[in-house]
């Protein structure tokens, strides 16, 4: 366990890492952005005569995203580390083996339920990130909370529709797949430079 140190500058740590990362991670983001809605249109446009071809596809975006947020986990500095980022880059990553793996007729309703599940892992985490960024005074925090109210709304329609056929689990997958690349662009397009 690392100790706290009053001595040190733990925000200008923060900011100073933020910066010098900054335009590698839009890049990243609007990378796994670009894949993710084209995964997303693709999936809502064929949902039925290459299902097979999309359902892969849209499962190595969700592993893309589940890396890289085991990749985003991995360097934050310590005191920033949330762990609701780690849950949401192994549900992401169990979503997109699931997809590979099994059936249709057997993951419709699990699948619907995991990604309700880790809409709502991923929005808490983005409000809290949120959060703890106004907490010490770090200015531009409107995409991440943004982001983090779209998914749990996601989330909620999710768990309030009924999900009995692998049509509906398409359009459910390319709504997640585009409405994850939009909330991507967004932060993206919020990335600045701290002072």
């Amino acid at each position: 366990m690392r100790w706290f140190d009053s001595d040190f500058d733990y925000v200008q740590e923060l900011i100073d890492t933020w910066n010098s990362r900054r335009k590698k991670m839009r890049a990243a983001y609007i990378i796994i952005a670009a894949l993710l809605l084209i995964a997303g249109v693709l999936t809502a446009v064929f949902p039925v005569g290459i299902f097979t071809v999309i359902q892969y596809f849209a499962a190595v975006a969700v592993i893309t995203v589940g890396i890289y947020h085991f990749v985003a986990f991995a360097s934050m500095t310590y005191y920033f580390r949330d762990y609701m980022l780690l849950l949401s880059g192994i549900l992401n990553v169990l979503i997109g083996i699931m997809l590979f793996v099994m059936p249709v007729a057997l993951t419709v309703q699990v699948i619907t339920f995991l990604l309700a599940f880790l809409l709502i892992f991923s929005g808490a985490e983005k409000l809290t990130l949120a959060s703890r960024l106004r907490y010490f005074r770090i200015p531009h925090t409107g995409s991440a909370t943004f982001s983090g109210v779209l998914n749990i709304i996601l989330a909620v329609v999710f768990l309030l529709l009924p999900f009995v056929s692998a049509l509906a689990l398409n359009y459910i997958l390319a709504a997640y797949l585009v409405i994850t690349g939009i909330a991507l662009l967004i932060e993206a397009a919020g990335m600045k430079s701290r002072i």
